[in-house]
């Protein structure tokens, strides 16, 4: 299986043979290692080998190759299949969607991946001059590895969710959040593990600095490469099932319903790994960053899971044919209520797992609030996306990007014109509220109101929306087996 998938893999083939050619590979690795060596000679010269200057430069160097280049090219080559209509013929060729997925995932990064490898030496050499060490040589590159598979499968569901002919944006989408990853490394000895713990960053840093206070792992002090790893592998797998779909079919969507939750079941708890017995804890701010990741994620996986008109009345009438009384809740084509309904309930207990297990914190009710503003958001937006896309059919997005135009960024810029010109603060801040953005840190009355208050208007819309739609297919039913009978009446020969 393994030698299918990988060393018989023709798209992996097809990326080392057009990448690789012996002239130009051969060209790269000379000027590597001509450039290498001659700044490992001029470190040795001036005496500065003993530091960790060097390792950090030649680490910080293949982090840049895999991690930046590395994505940006597996997002361009999966990119640029889709737009040419090659991955259509990959789908029904005789190879596996975990073939295709894998193919792409380390075939369009070859080159990346042979910089990497032949840093590699110079990385260890200047490892074990230094104080970083063989250990420290060793966790951080096993780290870099699995950040960047993570980061390339990120690159492949990007790709993917991309339509065709506009896929120039996914690089530039992703460059920020690998930055953005990176630069939240410090988040992680404060209690915040996710995004920091998603980058190579915390291990490098126990790399170099081995005696800095290591991030608590529900409060066990494992060391920080591991805790890396049990973030990133757990997410890359997720990432890798999303994309295993969507090779095997055009339009098969990126999680099942059930999957979808368990993602954010996994952020959430993952999450709390970074929280339990950890000296620093603030709850002042803690909550309201633990609601904004899981708002996130919650969003991503509604976006993910919510069929289209045409899905949905697809699989309503496969459940009329079966003589269901409606659609199954968990199917694919199934509407996203029963879904959205667990995820809201998943940042509630967020919240009641962080009181019963961190009671230092003092969790009061605003932050109660918080959390409920929070779930409260997240069940309007998820029933929103579903109630506009069955409304609306093809306009659906469009819709639902003026929705939230009007209530999620709106509300800031006319918050920003009360506070600074009319100098209406109390009456800004409520505005401000409105949204999401402003008002799930704010944790007021106004907001959660506000927010519980949408959830119950689409909700209902969003029912009576499925059951007109039920409706409408009987009725549909009823008059094509009247046509029928009027043909057979019809039919001299019946």
């Amino acid at each position: 299986m393994l030698k299918q998938v990988l060393l018989d893999n023709p798209l992996l083939v097809r990326h080392v043979r057009s990448n690789l050619r012996p002239p130009r590979a051969g060209y790269l690795i000379g000027i590597i290692v001509s450039l290498s060596s001659l700044l490992m000679f001029a470190g040795y010269k001036a005496g500065g080998l003993g530091s960790s200057g060097f390792f950090c430069f030649f680490f910080g160097v293949q982090a840049l190759a895999l991690h930046f280049a590395g994505t940006s090219q597996v997002a361009s080559s999966i990119s640029a299949s889709n737009d040419s209509g090659i991955l259509d013929f990959h789908r029904i060729a005789p190879l596996s969607p975990t073939a295709t997925t894998l193919g792409f995932m380390f075939g369009g990064a070859v080159r990346e991946h042979l910089v990497a490898l032949v840093l590699l030496p110079f990385t260890l050499a200047c490892s074990l001059l230094s104080d970083v060490g063989i250990v420290g040589f060793l966790t951080s590159t096993i780290v870099l590895i699995s950040t960047t598979l993570l980061f390339h499968a990120l690159s492949l569901t990007a790709g993917l969710v991309a339509r065709k002919g506009k896929t120039r944006n996914v690089n530039s989408v992703l460059s920020i959040l690998v930055f953005g990853a990176g630069a939240c490394t410090g988040m992680t000895t404060v209690g915040i593990p996710i995004p920091g713990m998603l980058s190579v960053g915390p291990a490098f840093m126990e790399a170099v600095n081995g005696d800095a206070i290591p991030a608590t792992f529900f409060g066990i002090q494992l060391p920080v490469f591991l805790q890396s790893l049990c973030y990133q592998i757990p997410l890359t797998l997720f990432l890798v099932v999303a994309t295993t779909r969507r090779m095997e079919s055009a339009t098969a969507m990126f999680f099942s319903k059930s999957t979808a939750v368990t993602f954010l079941a996994t952020i959430a708890a993952l999450s709390l790994g970074g929280v339990i017995k950890h000296p620093l804890l603030d709850a002042v701010w803690l909550v309201p960053m633990l609601a904004y990741v899981e708002f996130i994620i919650a969003a991503l996986m509604i976006l993910a899971i919510t069929p289209t008109h045409g899905r949905y009345q697809g699989g309503a009438r496969r459940a009329k044919r079966r003589g269901m009384g409606r659609v199954p809740l968990w199917q694919d084509d199934s509407s996203n209520r029963a879904a959205v309904v667990v995820m809201a309930s998943l940042l509630l207990a967020t919240v009641q797992v962080i009181q019963t297990l961190v009671p230092a914190l003092n969790i009061d009710a605003r932050f109660w609030r918080v959390a409920g503003t929070a779930a409260s958001v997240v069940a309007y937006f998820g029933f929103a996306t579903q109630y506009y896309s069955l409304k609306y059919q093809n306009r659906g997005k469009l819709v639902l990007m003026m929705f939230l135009f009007l209530f999620w960024m709106l509300p800031l810029f006319v918050a920003l014109l009360l506070g600074t010109i009319l100098q209406q603060e109390d009456f800004a801040f409520h505005v401000a509220c409105i949204s999401p953005f402003f008002g799930i840190g704010a944790g007021s009355w106004g907001a959660f109101i506000f927010a519980a208050s949408m959830a119950a208007i689409f909700f209902a819309l969003l029912t009576m929306k499925e059951r007109e739609v039920w409706d409408a297919l009987s009725i549909r039913e009823i008059v094509k087996a009247d046509e029928l009978a009027d043909d057979a009446s019809d039919n001299p020969f019946q």
